[in-house]
């Protein structure tokens, strides 16, 4: 089974012909049609999935045209994948070969050009392990091609392929689950582990849905720019300042007082509410400190935060000072009067500050730091902007 054969010394694909086409072409007797593989006499065939292909007329002699052992389910997928690729203007060839910059050999399911992007698509129907498929991608990435795998997975009762060391999703190994649905006669075949962004308005932890996309539209989407990697986890957060003018305890002359660290953090690069937080100065690393002092102190009028002795609680810690006699405006002080005069609090601007390697955890009333964050996984996400695989 052969998706391209010779015709009168030019090359064809199958997948370009309509299937009213495909007929017409079978009862073209003037036409001479060989292998691309042998050069022997070619016949045109449709498998009762729909496959539109070309065989060998008589038997080959050698095994050097077999198609590897790969199932009619595995051929019609690629068959799919290759026509949806041709309708969508790339130029498309099945089990393409060619060698990387590294002197490595690759066979490409399905590869495809237009303009400058090169791609492939890999159907693995048979067990791969992750490192194996982190390997080859390796291998299409030296020689400047992007490549996406579909997974086999089972039925509709386990339709996720994707577990194991495949859960660490980046945005380096597109892995993606396709799956038929047997029990249904006229079932087509999906993919899964695309998210979009949940519609629903009451706040959640998780702002995505899982959602699944017939093959053909999968295709479309993924070369038309409308799934894209979001990242879980930003590597910067949008600092903003909760500024109260307070009436100095000592020399009762008014002084602009930081009461709250605010971080502005995205999920998945959407704007969330869970991943935003707010914190004392005195939990402040000397990093941001240091930001703190040099972006806001000036222009909002607060002497620069430093570390202060408090009497009150026998040690030091970072704290604001009055602007005028330079007393601790400690945190017995914030706490007591903050409430009072929270309705006159000035928020700033927003600058963006690393987000040093911890992720704030939220859940109901209970707050905790995970600092074994990995900024690398994420999930694909269908959404309206341009394409990974036309950059």
């Amino acid at each position: 089974m052969a998706f391209n054969c010779i015709k009168n010394d030019e090359q064809i694909y199958s997948f370009v012909y309509s299937l009213k086409d495909w007929i017409s072409l079978k009862e073209d007797k003037k036409s001479n049609f060989n292998m691309a593989c042998c050069g022997n006499r070619a016949i045109l065939k449709t498998s009762k999935l729909g496959t539109q292909f070309f065989a060998h007329k008589a038997k080959p002699e050698t095994n050097d045209c077999s198609t590897g052992g790969e199932t009619e389910e595995h051929r019609h997928i690629k068959y799919l994948v290759s026509k949806k690729l041709f309708e969508c203007g790339w130029s498309v060839e099945v089990e393409k070969r060619g060698v990387s910059n590294k002197g490595e050999e690759w066979i490409a399911d399905i590869y495809a050009e237009k303009g400058k992007a090169k791609i492939a698509i890999e159907v693995q129907w048979s067990r791969q392990s992750f490192i194996e498929t982190k390997r080859r991608q390796q291998v299409y990435k030296d020689s400047g091609i992007r490549c996406a795998w579909l997974l086999r997975s089972g039925s509709i009762k386990d339709r996720d392929a994707i577990v194991g060391d495949f859960m660490h999703r980046t945005k380096s190994i597109p892995v993606f689950s396709i799956y038929k649905n047997k029990k249904e006669s006229n079932s087509t075949y999906h993919v899964y582990n695309v998210c979009k962004v949940a519609l629903e308005e009451e706040l959640r932890l998780d702002p995505l849905d899982q959602t699944e996309l017939e093959l053909e539209s999968f295709v479309e989407n993924l070369v038309s720019g409308k799934i894209q990697f979001r990242p879980k986890y930003s590597p910067t957060s949008q600092l903003s300042l909760d500024i109260v003018r307070l009436q100095c305890w000592s020399c009762k002359r008014p002084t602009n007082t930081v009461m709250k660290v605010r971080l502005k953090n995205t999920l998945y690069d959407i704007d969330h509410e869970y991943s935003h937080n707010s914190q004392d100065v005195d939990v402040c690393d000397k990093k941001t400190i240091e930001r703190i002092n040099s972006s806001f102190s000036q222009s909002y009028n607060f002497p620069p935060l430093r570390s202060r002795y408090s009497d009150t609680v026998g040690s030091s810690y970072i704290a604001n000072s009055c602007i005028h006699c330079d007393a601790l405006m400690g945190r017995h002080f914030l706490k007591s009067w903050g409430s009072y005069y929270s309705n006159k609090i000035v928020e700033t601007n927003e600058i963006t500050v690393p987000r040093n390697g911890r992720i704030l955890m939220e859940f109901r009333t209970v707050s905790f730091y995970n600092r074994m964050v990995d900024y690398d996984i994420g999930r694909w996400v269908l959404i309206d902007t341009l394409s990974e695989f036309e950059k």
